[in-house]
């Protein structure tokens, strides 16, 4: 992964107690199916959907902020237990600011993940922005990380397991501390 500057990421990381998302090329690979009947299909890494369940059970904030409105997505949030999902939303800027201030955080409490220019505005806002390494390459300027990983493969986790490392949380033990949580969780 490539960032900015190791000590002044780690400093912006330590603070995150919100990461917000974009779904398609981030979460997802971008790739979207659709059905004989019009229904749309979307695949997801498991191993993101496990980066989601660390940051729940490390007390971070977690959700999507998406310009479409589907039905796989509205269920992967709800089978996550996101704390928010915010489809249809042009402006995601304003969804996060509004986010934030629902959970009584900062904007430099909040890490956004993006890929392309319709994350442009809420990249700019959050404390820490993040870009996959698949995105337009234009967003790379505005990124304090570039993942390695790509969307859809494992980027989210990749941040997640930042995220924690930066804040000194062993992700084994963040893990083992729950031994009850159904394993189909991810």
């Amino acid at each position: 992964m490539t960032h900015k500057p190791d000590t002044l990421l780690t400093g912006k990381l330590t603070r995150v107690k919100l990461v917000a998302m974009d779904v398609d090329g981030t979460f997802t690979d971008g790739t979207i199916f659709h059905d004989s009947s019009g229904g749309v299909i979307k695949g997801f890494s498991s191993g993101d959907g496990m980066g989601i369940e660390l940051l729940r059970r490390a007390g971070i904030k977690r959700g999507f902020i998406t310009g479409r409105s589907d039905r796989p997505t509205e269920e992967r949030a709800r089978f996550l237990g996101m704390d928010f999902y915010i489809p249809a939303i042009g402006d995601k800027s304003v969804a996060l600011r509004e986010v934030a201030e629902q959970y009584s955080l900062t904007l430099e409490e909040c890490l956004f993940i993006g890929d392309d220019l319709n994350d442009l505005t809420a990249l700019e806002a959050a404390g820490v922005a993040v870009v996959v390494a698949n995105a337009n390459p234009v967003m790379m300027e505005f990124a304090d990380v570039v993942t390695t990983q790509k969307g859809g493969y494992g980027a989210v986790r990749e941040v997640v397991d930042m995220v924690l490392a930066a804040r000194g949380i062993d992700p084994v033990e963040l893990w083992l501390s729950e031994k009850d949580r159904p394993v189909g969780m991810q």
